[in-house]
């Protein structure tokens, strides 16, 4: 009894230790779990970071890669519509929006904006494509099988091109033969733009017509 008096806590420190050793093991436990859940935190930002570098060119590319051109009556090799000068500035690209014949010799064409007037009255700038034909017959100055070149461009002996009551958008295209009925063909235009934009080497679009 007096033992006890004297050491009352005389069992405790085996006690102690285990608890303590407890508590360590606890402590390691819990450690390791914190690692673990900063790990998949990192992980998730880096999943996150990489994610969203991935969606940037996707959506870039979208906003800068050409498409491609579209079967329809009036198409484009360049959809996206736009071009960079010197300066890498982006500057807007006329295309073509409408074509409809109007006379035997004739088809009036309209932009989707103010062209540069010296540019869109030059016979160079525009081909007329026989899509049904390999030899071109009637207006056409390359058949079914040609591709556009400096060569086979609409000629001022040819055509005659005026603005239309001195728009800028819309011109008319007057040829010196009448436009064959039935014959098919594809007006294509390049190398048009805005008033005081630098040279553009790409198309401004193209439509069929079918003579009449």
């Amino acid at each position: 009894m007096e033992t006890y008096l004297e050491e009352p806590m005389q069992d405790m420190p085996k006690m102690s230790g285990m608890y303590g050793m407890y508590q360590m093991m606890d402590m390691q436990s819990m450690y390791k779990m914190m690692q673990g859940m900063y790990q998949m935190m990192n992980m998730q930002n880096m999943y996150q970071t990489m994610s969203m570098q991935n969606m940037y060119p996707m959506m870039d590319m979208k906003g800068s890669m050409y498409g491609m051109p579209q079967r329809m009556g009036i198409q484009s090799m360049n959809p996206m519509r736009c071009m960079r000068n010197d300066d890498n500035m982006r500057l807007p690209v006329p295309m073509l929006v409408g074509l409809v014949q109007i006379s035997s010799n004739q088809i009036q064409i309209s932009y989707d904006m103010d062209v540069d007037v010296r540019l869109g009255m030059k016979p160079t700038n525009y081909w007329i494509k026989d899509t049904m034909n390999v030899i071109p017959e009637g207006i056409a100055t390359l058949g079914m099988n040609d591709s556009v070149n400096a060569g086979n461009s609409l000629t001022n002996s040819e055509v005659r091109i005026d603005s239309k009551n001195g728009s800028a958008r819309t011109f008319i295209l007057t040829f010196n033969q009448a436009i064959p009925r039935g014959a098919e063909y594809m007006l294509i235009i390049c190398y048009v733009t805005v008033k005081g934009a630098p040279p553009y080497s790409g198309d401004n679009g193209m439509a069929t017509f079918t003579g009449r």
